[in-house]
């Protein structure tokens, strides 16, 4: 399985706007993603900040927890990108 990777500028606006709600807000998100070793995998953690590192984007999650975002599968059933 793999998955293509997300930009800021592919991501949809609405999306990028549902991710500032959620950090704003604090609410728990389902988040799928697909770790390093390949295996997917299903946290419900708020969202406490959106980053950009060395051209790649991350999450920071509520357990200090960072993802790619080109890692991410879904957040709350809403595709980040197609595979």
């Amino acid at each position: 399985m793999s998955f293509s990777t997300p930009s800021p500028a592919t991501l949809s606006c609405s999306l990028q706007q549902s991710l500032q709600e959620y950090i704003h807000s604090g609410r728990l998100a389902e988040i799928v993603y697909q770790s390093p070793s390949g295996d997917v995998c299903v946290v419900h953690e708020s969202i406490r900040d959106l980053l950009s590192r060395a051209g790649r984007d991350f999450l920071v999650l509520g357990a200090s927890r960072v993802l790619a975002v080109d890692h991410i599968i879904m957040i709350d059933g809403r595709r980040l990108a197609e595979n």
